[in-house]
């Protein structure tokens, strides 16, 4: 018989120490969103360091993106089968790996396959902290500690391109991912107490059988699709080896449905989808991607570029704090502030706010003052923030909660696939007019230049080294008429990649409008 004075069973070690898992995921979840949005600010200090083309900064960004997003839903399966707490440990040592890796990488390869292990990482991470802390928490503090956690990732994500900016300045960009040691290594410790304390079961579902074939399928039909891309605007979209690729993408992604409807175990679940609210929330989430992508990497890109505003990376960080702390503060403050009836209604404001947002960007150039711009920032900001807050709302309240976690995991890889189809999207929609607008002036040259082909190519995807050195071989008139092309050409894809951003959200916003709207 149990005493009067004995606690409820698994309950009396657990209490006193769930902090330990609660700051572990804390910790991990900062690391993971800090270093997101630093790394968008480093970015041209990266290119410059070593020498990269247009093309691979675009995939130091893709590729972790996209690894992220085609092994999320995976890993959340081996956290069923392994235990989440290992899963979580694999992913801390994965991103610790891909951050030493780039921390001293001296060419465009390392970094690269230091970001798939940063990609790697962060969904290990990001698919089991929420679910460490559900099952260590007491249920009585298990809303405050995932608040808490939420707002470990919002701080993150805020304050990621200030630490960013200014360690890019004050020491180098190498410095960003040795302090991502550093914080995950504290992450590590917390990990391993939790781990001695006996706090988490060891593993959850022993019969689960994971779906290798769906995460093989996913992670080719993403891949194909955002490398077709790439290699239909630099090679032509009629060359064999863009048919290829996106053909691929076509039929593997065809083959992940396939699978998915027919496997006992799926990654996705298309049950979900029969949901009105479930599709709004996964659109809005690929959305919401595209938004960010606006922002981080093309507005930020414009902000430190010589062709736009010339800021320094500490400049940029301080000059994306409108935006991360307006995002910051709507997270927190949209869920206590909105009721479920009216969830419908925040995200069709969210998205028209995201358009008005990129709209009002659409004619910054080189010479606006940033007294112009910040204003518009707060505004795509609290947009991002609604989203941010609500979807997952949305999407969740049309499951039943033995599905929430899969629903959750689906939700999540939705906004990585927008953010890598948006980068993608926005890199071909920016060259494309900077070719325009580079060819008509490269045409003037024909009787002077000996391959105009190769010296487009050069303009469009060279480094600055490559770019400089075609520039030294023409006469300097020319030289200087093509530099002027390079800054025009460089608003105007600017103003381009804004103009994609506002059909985007406007396509979200009626989205939001025919599927939830009217009955929110």
């Amino acid at each position: 018989m149990t005493s009067p004075e004995a606690p409820p069973l698994g309950r009396s070690a657990k209490e006193p120490k769930h902090w330990l898992v609660l700051a572990a995921a804390c910790v991990g979840a900062f690391a993971v969103a800090y270093n997101t949005t630093a790394v968008m600010t480093a970015l041209p200090a990266i290119k410059s360091s070593l020498d990269l083309g247009a093309g691979t900064l675009q995939w130091v960004i893709n590729i972790y993106m996209l690894t992220t997003a085609a092994s999320l839903a995976g890993l959340g399966h081996f956290a069923d089968v392994f235990g989440m707490l290992r899963v979580f440990a694999i992913g801390l040592i994965s991103f610790a790996l891909g951050s030493l890796a780039i921390a001293f990488a001296d060419d465009a390869g390392v970094v690269l396959v230091g970001r798939v292990f940063q990609g790697i990482g962060v969904a290990g991470l990001i698919a089991t902290s929420v679910a460490l802390i559900n099952v260590t928490t007491p249920e009585e503090k298990r809303t405050g500690a995932i608040g808490l956690w939420a707002g470990s990732v919002a701080i993150g994500f805020a304050l990621g391109p200030l630490i960013g900016g200014f360690l890019t300045d004050a020491i180098s960009w190498r410095a960003i991912f040795v302090l991502d040691l550093a914080i995950l290594g504290s992450a590590g410790l917390l990990c391993f107490l939790a781990a001695r304390a006996g706090l988490v079961p060891s593993a959850m579902e022993k019969d689960t059988r994971i779906d290798y074939p769906g995460m093989a399928f996913l992670a080719v039909a993403l891949g194909c699709f955002l490398y077709g891309l790439t290699s239909g605007e630099i090679i032509g979209w009629t060359a064999l080896q863009t048919l290829v690729l996106l053909t691929v993408a076509v039929l593997g992604a065809c083959a992940f449905v396939v699978r998915e409807l027919r496997t006992e175990s799926p990654l996705v679940n298309f049950g979900f989808f029969a949901h009105s609210d479930y599709i709004a929330a996964t659109t809005g989430m690929i959305i919401n991607g595209f938004g960010q992508i606006g922002v981080l990497y093309f507005f930020n890109l414009f902000l430190q570029a010589p062709e736009g505003l010339n800021f320094s990376a500490a400049d940029a960080g301080f000059a994306l704090l409108p935006f991360t702390f307006a995002m910051f503060t709507v997270a927190m403050l949209a869920p206590r502030l909105l009721p479920p009836d009216r969830l419908g209604h925040g995200l069709i404001v969210a998205m028209l706010m995201l358009a008005i947002g990129f709209s009002l960007l659409y004619d910054t150039t080189s010479q606006t003052h940033y007294g112009m711009i910040w204003w518009k920032l707060v505004i795509i900001g609290i947009g991002i923030g609604l989203c941010w807050s609500l979807l997952p709302r949305v999407g969740l309240r049309a499951l039943p909660d033995a599905s929430s976690g899969q629903g959750s995991g689906v939700i999540s890889t939705c906004n990585f696939i927008g953010l890598a189809t948006g980068t993608a999207a926005g890199s071909v929609v920016a060259s494309q007019l900077k070719r325009s607008e580079i060819a008509s002036v490269l045409a003037d040259l024909a009787p002077r230049a000996s391959d105009l082909d190769a010296l487009e190519a050069t303009l469009l995807h060279g480094s600055q080294s490559q770019i400089a050195s075609a520039l030294a071989k023409l006469p300097a008139d020319d030289a200087k008429t093509i530099e002027g092309a390079l800054r025009a050409a460089f608003d105007h894809a600017f103003s381009g990649v804004m103009i994609m951003m506002v059909g985007v959200c406007v396509f979200g916003a009626v989205v939001c409008f025919m599927l939830i709207g009217k009955k929110a």
